[in-house]
């Protein structure tokens, strides 16, 4: 065997070692972040909603369904978590609902308004939502609105005391969150910004957490007990 046989069976022998010795996973992370956030994503929503839904569609809403505790979700789970974006149209007055895919465009997702409204528990968030969520087609998030992206809004939740008390009564719980224009809910003027509602929730009860960034300091109010 020649020296450069020698070598290429050397490199074939220690590219099979380096496929045995990892994990799938962290082979494919190695070709992008499967991790994202609330806002990381968007515009590659908004442009695909642009093509295939609406040319001036914009983004009404975002759902993120069973966060972690640093608000993201994993792409490579979408069974287990997603971050699910309505986009709303002036001209069609209607919503398409959209969910990014690993190393690709987003797709339109099966889960709606209605299917949302589904995961709430609490009585009194379900029918704020349900407003909000019934005005959609007509309203939307302003491209110059000013929010926090969900791992800033995770984070300040967790330092409240009244989530640490739930999180330890329900260590099995999980977190959903809503993203919504404030304008929808604000009956006594217009604002450029759009609010959170986190809902910390286990088998039986929930606690539902309403942030408002538009507010001294990002004032949260407690919807549900």
């Amino acid at each position: 065997m020649n020296i450069k046989m020698k070598n290429q069976f050397v490199l074939f022998v220690l590219f099979i070692f380096f496929v045995v010795a990892c994990n799938p996973e962290d082979l494919i992370s190695e070709f992008g972040d499967s991790i994202i956030t609330g806002k990381s994503r968007l515009g590659e929503v908004l442009n695909t909603a642009k093509s295939n839904f609406a040319r001036d569609a914009k983004l009404a809403a975002i759902y993120g369904l069973n966060v972690n505790t640093k608000g993201q979700v994993d792409l490579l789970k979408p069974t287990d978590n997603a971050f699910i974006y309505a986009v709303q149209s002036d001209s069609a007055q209607a919503n398409e609902f959209y969910i990014p895919t690993y190393k690709s465009y987003p797709v339109k997702s099966p889960i709606n308004f209605n299917t949302m409204i589904t995961f709430v528990k609490n009585t009194q968030a379900k029918d704020i939502l349900g407003l909000v969520f019934g005005r959609l087609a007509e309203i939307n998030i302003s491209t110059s609105a000013s929010y926090d992206d969900s791992p800033q809004v995770i984070e300040k939740m967790l330092t409240r005391g009244d989530v640490t008390a739930f999180r330890n009564a329900n260590p099995r719980g999980k977190v959903d969150m809503f993203l919504i224009p404030s304008k929808s809910i604000d009956t006594t003027s217009i604002t450029n910004t759009a609010d959170w509602i986190v809902n910390f929730y286990g088998d039986t009860t929930s606690l539902v957490l309403w942030l408002h960034p538009g507010t001294a300091n990002g004032a949260v109010d407690v919807i549900s007990n």
